[in-house]
């Protein structure tokens, strides 16, 4: 997104249909937040969170850790009633649709109302509500494999 652009107000209303979660591949890419977050949840250390629930991803890059998804593809946390994790789910899923590649231009956003029904439906969303995804999504970062080890080391969760 060209951050010299304004942002505009858009409508948009979470239809619970879950499809955001479910019938794709995908990564769920988690930052020190969220990797806290879960695994305090589950009440694990972060190495026992992460080899029950991730999935190791080597982006040539960087490798770092992706929530592992059931054989149809939803994500591990998605049940019949919803996200299993709703109170502390990943900063990547509290902020969508508000993502900046969503919203780079008027058919991006067109483009992922195709697959998610609640775009351009329900409430008018603030551009300040927007930009404070962005910004959240920026400060929450997924974190890298040596990050995650580090982080743990400091935790003392090593244990398993």
């Amino acid at each position: 997104m060209n951050p010299e652009l304004p942002i505009k107000d858009i409508y948009f209303q979470c239809m619970r249909c879950n499809a955001c979660c479910s019938g794709q591949p995908g990564f769920v890419w988690l930052s020190k937040r969220d990797l806290m977050a879960l695994s305090e949840y589950f009440d694990l250390s972060i190495q026992r969170f992460a080899l029950t629930f991730c999935r190791i991803v080597d982006l040539g890059i960087v490798t770092t850790l992706s929530l592992k998804e059931k054989q149809n593809n939803d994500c591990i946390f998605l049940e019949n009633d919803g996200c299993s994790v709703y109170p502390v789910r990943p900063v990547q899923c509290r902020t969508y649709p508000f993502w900046e590649t969503i919203l780079e231009n008027e058919q991006s956003w067109i483009e992922e109302g195709k697959q998610c029904p609640g775009i351009g439906r329900g409430s008018l969303i603030s551009s300040d509500r927007i930009l404070d995804a962005f910004f959240e999504r920026r400060q929450n970062a997924p974190l890298s494999i040596d990050e995650i080890a580090a982080l743990a080391a400091l935790r003392n969760n090593w244990d398993i």
